[in-house]
């Protein structure tokens, strides 16, 4: 992880790269609560679509998150339950966590003022990335959701565990009709040499270069978000 410590407006703001994933995202808000005392939690990445009318380069505001791949499988197929959390000596399971009321009005607010294309909804985590356009359109549908990312409710469940406001806002990298199948293939992994690696990827590029061409379109639209992202934060923390 890589932290950077400023001011947003007249507030300190400390900001946490945590990498992908929920398990990466729990142990920076754990750090985040043991070493500077957040007074909120903001999370902010990329997403992708889970309908057709969200677009790239849109923010999507989370009133709401959803851990949506925990929960029961057996061979009749997997009901979403969210984490089971203890509650006064009970098990309760939190199958949503909701945004901060306060911080969701700034955000409308900072997403008004930047003249940024947004939208308002729910927003699902899960720990696996969603490149299939059928896939996605199913989430969306099953859960009333407009984005998928990999580790917003984890941090809301330190939040809310800790009893600190948590807001999530996401930029969209990728469009529900947009087909990433394939692209895996072109990500480094551990013990791999670059060698190996940029050799995999011209191998690629001659066998399907499809896959090369994606992987460039996601990069753009990662992009695009990342500009949202930028502006809206300086509105956000400019105006708090």
């Amino acid at each position: 992880m890589s932290a950077w410590r400023g001011k947003g407006g007249a507030r300190d703001v400390v900001a946490l790269c945590v990498g992908v994933g929920k398990v990466a995202a729990a142990a920076g808000a754990m750090f985040l609560l043991e070493r500077h005392r957040p007074e909120e939690f903001l999370v902010f990445g990329t997403a992708g679509a889970l309908r057709d009318d969200v677009r790239l380069g849109d923010l999507v505001i989370a009133e709401e998150v959803i851990p949506a791949d925990t929960g029961i499988a057996h061979s009749g197929g997997f009901h979403s339950t969210g984490p089971g959390v203890s509650a006064e000596g009970r098990l309760v399971f939190h199958p949503s966590f909701a945004a901060s009321a306060e911080m969701l009005r700034g955000a409308l607010a900072a997403a008004s003022y930047a003249s940024l294309p947004h939208r308002v909804g729910k927003v699902l985590t899960c720990d696996q990335v969603v490149l299939d356009p059928g896939l996605r359109l199913h989430l969306g549908n099953a859960f009333d959701a407009l984005a998928v990312e990999m580790e917003g409710a984890a941090v809301a469940q330190v939040a809310e565990g800790a009893g600190v406001p948590f807001l999530a806002v996401r930029g969209i990298s990728d469009e529900l009709s947009h087909d990433f199948a394939g692209l895996e293939r072109a990500l480094e992994y551990r013990g791999q040499g670059r060698r190996n690696l940029w050799k995999e990827r011209m191998r690629l590029s001659v066998e399907d270069p499809s896959v090369m061409d994606r992987a460039r379109a996601l990069a753009k639209g990662r992009d695009l978000a990342l500009d949202a992202l930028e502006s809206f934060l300086s509105a956000y923390l400019g105006r708090r």
